[in-house]
């Protein structure tokens, strides 16, 4: 069943990163076809634009030429408009030999260099083949032929879309670094997290073991506890292994969900954790008060891994010697979902703190990796489709933590209308 769980939990986020790049793949695309379409449709209009110039160019290149208009009017024709042009223009004779030229890039306005002259005419070639020519007529006789190209900012604006496709694709490149960095270093925070979290749990039952297989080795107090009380201890802590070792083994699968009596389960836990309290004890207590509730769908191992936990924050926030944490069970909703409240009398969370309790990595203690409550929250929100939250926390008067389960009977209702 595990297996199982783990190849269709991976199944699931290969497809989704899958989807997730595909996503992406069909923004860049998108956002690339508006910027063409937008920047080409800019273009196309000053292309027109300098189209119908270039055809009152070859109007003003006829009246010049032409006895028309008087000399004046000629010369203010040419030098103010002619002149200043400012796109690119070619005039050639009906044989094609340049005549005129202007704002023609690497080529002086007047050469007789044989070489400018042959990059001209390859210049009106290609001109040529992209806008035509523009035949100038003088008593209906071409005289002359004038040819034209884009203006310079015509061109930077066809470079547009592939400045901004470049941009948006370096956008995307380095943010999908970064994710995958944080990701990593995510991924690298948690598997330190859980081999810290795994030694911890080991650690208690271990150094038990290990002082009651010293206590018959040497014989020391024998009076107080007989072997019998003895290897009922190490039963105990043999089972406790055995419980931790299923809990992680539930994690990253689907674990398996039993009906079970909340505050039989709870009580247990807090029976657990008051046997093993810190400080010797000395004026720590936990109490328990359950209240008068049904039973539930849990993954007993993994509950009670949340219930610890809640405990072992309290138990590290109180006093040593006037720390109280008190557990209870009550009814929510007429019966519907069943809550379990653990309240402590410790040094309470910061209002700023309190937003971020749940996340990944956050934490308040010197030496702590910030997994405990995330992984609770997981444990609840996707395994048991129940809430865990920090319903309140004052710093130095305590917190108080919730979890609320659906019960039995909600839970067959859901399941049964799925």
């Amino acid at each position: 069943m595990a297996k199982n769980s783990n190849k269709y939990l991976l199944s699931f986020f290969s497809r989704f990163n899958t989807v997730f790049k595909a996503f992406l793949l069909f923004g860049v695309c998108a956002i690339g076809t508006v910027f063409i379409y937008y920047t080409n449709g800019i273009i196309t209009e000053l292309q027109q634009n300098e189209a119908e110039t270039a055809e009152t160019y070859t109007r003003i290149w006829q009246l010049v030429a032409s006895d028309s208009v008087s000399g004046p009017v000629t010369s203010v024709l040419f030098d103010e408009i002619i002149l200043k042009s400012n796109f690119p223009i070619v005039v050639t004779d009906t044989t094609g030999h340049p005549l005129f030229w202007k704002q023609l890039p690497g080529i002086p306005e007047s050469t007789e260099d044989l070489g400018d002259i042959e990059k001209i005419r390859k210049k009106v070639i290609d001109m040529k083949e992209r806008n035509g020519e523009k035949p100038i007529y003088v008593d209906s006789v071409v005289i002359y032929k004038l040819y034209y190209d884009d203006t310079p900012l015509i061109g930077r604006l066809r470079m547009i879309p592939v400045v901004e496709m470049g941009l948006v694709v370096g956008f995307i490149f380095l943010a999908l670094i970064g994710f995958q960095y944080i990701r990593r270093s995510e991924q690298r925070t948690i598997w330190v997290g859980m081999a810290k979290e795994t030694a911890h749990q080991l650690g208690t039952p271990i150094s038990s073991l290990l002082g009651w297989v010293n206590l018959l080795k040497t014989g020391e107090g024998s009076q107080s506890f007989p072997p019998q009380e003895i290897y009922r201890r190490i039963e105990n802590d043999l089972t406790r292994l055995g419980t931790v070792a299923n809990r992680f083994s539930c994690i990253g699968s689907v674990p398996k969900l039993e009906l079970a009596d909340i505050n039989e389960v709870t009580g247990a836990v807090v029976e657990y954790m008051s046997e093993r309290l810190p400080h010797g004890g000395a004026g720590v207590k936990i109490q328990f008060s359950p209240g008068d509730v049904s039973a539930s769908y849990i993954n007993r191992e993994l509950y009670c891994w949340v219930v610890e936990n809640l405990l072992k924050n309290g138990l590290e926030a109180v006093d040593a010697k006037t720390g109280i944490i008190n557990v209870k069970t009550y009814r929510i909703n007429s019966g519907k979902f069943i809550g379990v409240e653990v309240a402590d009398n410790g040094r309470g969370i910061s209002r700023v703190d309190s937003r971020r309790v749940f996340r990944p990595g956050f934490t308040t203690k010197r030496r702590g990796w910030g997994l405990g409550l995330s992984l609770a929250r997981r444990i609840i929100h996707e395994y048991h489709k129940g809430s865990i939250l920090l319903v309140r926390s004052e710093p130095g008067k305590g917190s108080v933590f919730a979890i609320h389960l659906p019960s039995a009977k909600a839970a067959s209702k859901q399941q049964g209308s799925a």
